[in-house]
């Protein structure tokens, strides 16, 4: 492997952001990965539909089941590319037999067709060519911290593909015209459709997976590479190869001087001579050794089982049968013990946790008050703004012909009653109907129907410009202070 021409940049990166490295792979070779595509997918699918066309249901499933060796298509164009090779479609032709009969077509096509993480096992036979347990256990090397990726990516494509399936079938039947009672959605999925329709179903199925295929086989082989990188250090190489390449074009004079100083200085050197005697191992080397001779070292084993974390060596018990029995009672009582203090625990746990939030919320309510806004649309609201007598004060407004005063009056006192009286937290941003929802059933009914007049006869005077009858302000007057009382205003 030439790791000199490789056109990615090699650095460590997280398995995420491997995955986006795909699509700006497939931008760069959009134009020989297309090519290659459809050289070959697009050829074999059309003699496939054509071929099952007395039964065009079960073309689509063919189809789908087949992807795996269209995969190998577009890995072989990008494993070119991405070592600076141009991949012609007559040199992709030229190795398309060899590449539909690499090491893993057959298990590609049954046994691990339905792998979630085949994007990063198709590398591991095609570029690779590891086959059997030696492939097995390249994939479980590979797989160990990006499986999970891997099987997210596959969940990731297969619905992308689905969605963009549905989109282009409601598109085109939206396109379709007339009333469409002819085409229609559960036609296409479900329903009696003629086999032109299947025929359609299956190029929109076709276009679907030329948009998404590519993707998923060029994030599949930025996850790979990725890994590759990671485990066999390909950046590090390719710094020291090229800190070599630098050390070979260094100039000769350099090498001879170098040699020179070394002639020079050498003979004066004293030889220093010591005697080698053979050293004993030491006690370090000997607990290493005695240690690596267990039977338990030397071999890799996955367990994947839940198992009580008890001692499997056997105790010696003393006494007969009787005591073994007792044993066992004993063993039985301390699980079941064990068992109700987990219980217990956990329900302690969740009664704490109730009691803290119950309170915490309740003390953050009684420490948090909200503040009485001084203003609501453009009234002011300050009780110090109001006069000690809001009832006499809108008497005399209204003596003098004013009635527009003696609303203002009684809508602001209103207001900063139900505010400081009843305690209704009104928002600086409320409007006249958020005011009523907040006093919706929080205040006696003649209140509320009271509050609600006033707040429509308001609205008429200051917003519809309308002139109020005196006799409306005087209903309105009569019992005010009964319901709404004078405004105090909070210490």
């Amino acid at each position: 492997m030439q790791l000199e021409q490789i056109t990615v940049r090699l650095r460590r990166r997280s398995p995420w952001e491997a995955l986006d490295l795909g699509p700006a792979l497939l931008r760069n070779w959009a134009a020989p990965v297309y090519r290659a595509w459809f050289a070959t997918y697009w050829p074999a699918g059309i003699v496939i539909l054509l071929v099952m066309w007395p039964w065009p249901e079960y073309a689509i499933l063919v189809l789908w089941w087949l992807k795996p060796l269209f995969d190998r298509v577009l890995l072989f164009v990008f494993s070119r590319s991405v070592f600076g090779d141009e991949c012609r479609v007559r040199d992709l032709l030229r190795e398309l037999p060899r590449v539909l009969r690499g090491p893993g077509v057959l298990s590609g096509l049954t046994l691990r067709r339905c792998s979630l993480a085949r994007s990063l096992l198709l590398p591991v036979w095609q570029l690779e060519g590891q086959t059997g347990a030696d492939a097995r256990a390249r994939f479980r090397l590979l797989s160990r911290r990006c499986r999970g990726h891997a099987v997210w990516l596959t969940f990731f494509c297969a619905n992308m593909s689905t969605i963009l399936l549905v989109s282009i079938v409601i598109t085109l039947l939206a396109l379709v015209p007339g009333d469409g009672q002819d085409l229609s959605l559960w036609q296409w999925f479900g329903g009696d459709r003629s086999t032109a329709g299947y025929f359609a179903g299956n190029l929109v199925f076709m276009l679907a997976e030329t948009v998404v295929e590519p993707l998923y086989v060029a994030s599949g082989f930025s996850l790979y590479l990725n890994r590759r990188s990671e485990l066999e250090a390909w950046d590090i190489e390719l710094a020291f190869r090229r800190l070599a390449a630098r050390q070979s074009a260094t100039p000769l004079a350099s090498s001879l001087l170098v040699l020179l100083v070394l002639a020079v200085w050498l003979p004066l050197l004293k030889p220093v001579q010591a005697e080698e005697a053979p050293q004993p191992p030491s006690v370090a080397r000997q607990a290493i050794d005695a240690v690596l001779t267990d039977p338990v070292f030397g071999q890799d084993r996955e367990d994947w089982s839940w198992r009580w974390r008890q001692s499997d060596s056997p105790v010696d018990e003393p006494g007969g049968d009787w005591i073994k029995v007792l044993f066992k009672a004993i063993e039985w009582f301390s699980e079941m013990l064990r068992g109700l203090l987990w219980v217990f625990a956990g329900l302690g746990l969740a009664a704490a946790i109730f009691l803290v939030l119950r309170y915490r919320q309740a003390g953050s309510r009684a420490r948090v008050a909200p503040a009485a806004p001084e203003f609501l649309f453009g009234l002011d609201l300050r009780p110090a703004s109001l006069p000690a007598d809001v009832a006499a004060a809108a008497h005399a407004a209204l003596d003098r012909g004013d009635s527009v005063e003696a609303l203002s009056l009684l809508y602001r006192g209103a207001l900063v009653a139900l505010m400081h009286q009843r305690q209704i937290d009104f928002a600086a941003g409320d409007t006249e109907n958020d005011c009523l929802s907040r006093i919706a059933g929080r205040v006696p009914e003649a209140l509320d129907r009271r509050f609600n007049v006033l707040v429509e006869t308001w609205r008429l005077a200051a917003y519809g410009r309308l002139s109020i009858p005196v006799e409306r302000v005087e209903e309105l007057l009569a019992g005010w202070d009964l319901l709404f009382g004078k405004p105090q205003a909070r210490p």
